[in-house]
């Protein structure tokens, strides 16, 4: 079974109207950098009285950074159009609009061929982003920021090669848009998926901790 491809998907990308555009990954990275944090920090004991540090205003928040390679080696050996007429250009480009809001953007394809838009953009919105990391995480992010590290170009100086490292912070269902119910549900259904999963834990402790816990307490 050949292995899963990780990918953004950009669900308010612009062009085209409300087609989604999906940046799947050439090269699933090696390792993700992950690390969730408390929505708040507890409180510091200040001996004025008892408090409860338990209590939380919202969901914890959830950084994540990994790096990415791209590659238009063998798409220019098959003789691909697009890689010979610009490289990997098409995919950077599709990266960096992750960040670029959708009011801002300069080309309005529905405009250019006569149609009339299908919505209208509310200013300055990132477009919703969604990090798909295999059947069990799919997240809304937003991308904090990435570093292009480009190392090789063709004639035309279009980049053929480079490596992308990647911030992305997991936005709550507090964060998002009233009308992102896609992305609020995308992010439901990994949590969802993750609380299940804590119990598929449970059932191995069952099976297997508890008597390693009491065979070390003997």
């Amino acid at each position: 079974m050949p292995a899963l491809k990780g990918a953004f998907i950009n669900a308010g990308a612009g062009l085209l109207g409300a087609l989604p555009n999906i940046i799947v990954f050439q090269f699933n990275p090696e390792s993700i950098n992950r690390t969730p944090a408390l929505a708040e920090a507890p409180p510091p004991a200040t001996g004025a009285g008892t408090s409860d540090a338990t209590q939380q205003p919202g969901q914890p928040a959830e950084s994540m950074s990994f790096s990415l390679r791209l590659d238009a080696t063998d798409q220019l050996a098959a003789a691909n159009p697009i890689a010979a007429a610009s490289g990997i250009l098409p995919t950077l480009s599709a990266l960096e609009l992750l960040m670029v809001p959708r009011s801002s953007l300069e080309i309005d394809l529905f405009h250019l061929s006569g149609k009339a838009k299908p919505y209208q953009h509310p200013p300055d919105r990132l477009p919703t982003v969604l990090f798909v990391w295999g059947a069990y995480r799919v997240l809304p992010v937003s991308v904090v920021n990435m570093s292009i590290n480009e190392t090789a170009y063709d004639q035309l100086l279009n980049p053929i090669r480079a490596e992308v490292s990647v911030s992305l912070q997991v936005l709550t269902p507090s964060q998002l848009a009233k009308d992102a119910s896609f992305a609020r549900g995308a992010y439901t259904y990994s949590q969802g998926v993750k609380e299940v999963m804590a119990a598929l834990n449970l059932a191995n402790s069952a099976q297997i901790g508890f008597s390693t816990v009491l065979s070390f307490a003997s």
